[in-house]
């Protein structure tokens, strides 16, 4: 009777453990800093051949208004033959977030069709592009280094447990 419950009490403290463990990395989101954030993405892309765009830009591509956003930087192609593109953005809630990517997702289908049946190389970007949320932050990147965008943007939410 005693092993059984000194068995039991070894199984429920891992259990704790492992709870407590998980809850550290996934419950509480990590604030993160815009500013670093965005140089962060930046210096993970090769931002040559862009330029940055401003609210205008961001409401005829994305149908959205800068202004409501908390912060927002956005980055597309110099060329008009080029898809390459870059929007980072913090939203005021993760429903703004949701609405921001799903604008991206809009984005991405209008340049494909734009570039249907001679642009193949862009079509490939597009296809490869990434969208990603983490809270009330989006990332949008097209371009030849999104493996390396998307993973600095998931660094900087990746919680420090030991400063």
């Amino acid at each position: 009777m005693k092993d059984v419950m000194l068995k039991t009490a070894k199984v429920f403290l891992l259990v704790l453990l492992a709870v407590m463990f998980w809850v550290i990395l996934r419950g509480s989101r990590r604030q993160v800093d815009f500013s670093l954030l965005q140089e962060d993405v930046r210096q993970a892309m090769d931002l040559s051949g862009l330029k940055q765009g401003d609210a205008q830009l961001l409401r005829r591509f994305y149908g959205l208004n800068g202004e409501e956003l908390e912060d927002w930087v956005l980055w597309t192609a110099e060329d008009n033959m080029a898809v390459e593109e870059l929007l980072l953005a913090e939203c005021k809630s993760e429903e703004q977030a949701e609405q921001v990517r799903q604008a991206a997702e809009a984005r991405v289908e209008t340049q494909k069709k734009n570039f249907e049946g001679y642009g193949l190389e862009q079509v490939q970007l597009l296809d490869d592009s990434v969208i990603q949320t983490e809270g009330c932050y989006v990332l949008f990147a097209v371009s030849a280094q999104v493996r390396q965008a998307k993973a600095a943007f998931e660094k900087a939410f990746v919680p420090v447990i030991f400063d």
